[in-house]
């Protein structure tokens, strides 16, 4: 008996499911369908650079406020972000201090970003002067390059020196001083 009334739930069950199921799907309807609130589905907006009536200027797109800052991109401290001081002058020293987990990154960034033209010894032999590149990569060995400062580093692997392309789109400002940390490291040995 208990079977029977289980086999029954069960076949009623399937045959509500079923119903729900085939209720609307697949069936195609000449009528709009049924909107609970219109509201999100016909919202007044405008596409990019399109046309409007509303504003004086007669664009859509509005300028930001003078002075806005998208968030996370405030940038204050110009010795970080620049390795410039508050004259625009490099500054000598990188603005925080070089951890040993900082150094370890550095190598890790100097390995897959500087090694092809700097060499593994930061000695400027890298592979790409198989290719007859130029101007020879700097050797950062040299006392000349030992001399230049932190913020001159900064700035070349920034916005790029000579040959050297700009690699501030690949390369974090932290990872940047993380390479420079670990480049003074290697110098001093």
């Amino acid at each position: 008996m208990n079977t029977i009334k289980s086999l029954s739930r069960l076949m009623l069950t399937v045959g509500i499911m079923i119903l729900v199921i085939s209720c609307g799907r697949g069936n195609f309807s000449e009528k709009p369908p049924i909107h609970l609130n219109p509201n999100m589905d016909s919202q007044g907006k405008y596409k990019a650079q399109s046309e409007s009536n509303f504003f004086v200027d007669g664009a859509s797109m509005r300028t930001p406020v003078e002075g806005t800052v998208a968030r996370g991109q405030l940038r204050e401290d110009d010795a970080y972000f620049l390795g410039k001081d508050a004259a625009g002058d490099f500054i000598m020293n990188a603005p925080m201090a070089i951890t040993s987990d900082m150094l370890e990154r550095g190598k890790e960034r100097y390995d897959i970003y500087c090694t092809a033209c700097h060499g593994v010894n930061a000695d400027g032999k890298g592979k790409i002067l198989y290719y007859e590149y130029p101007i020879p990569p700097a050797n950062f060995h040299d006392e000349r390059i030992k001399k230049l400062s932190d913020g001159h580093m900064f700035n070349a692997i920034s916005e790029g020196w000579l040959n050297m392309p700009s690699l501030k789109a690949q390369v974090s400002v932290e990872d940047r001083w993380a390479i420079i940390g670990y480049i003074r490291s290697i110098q001093q040995n």
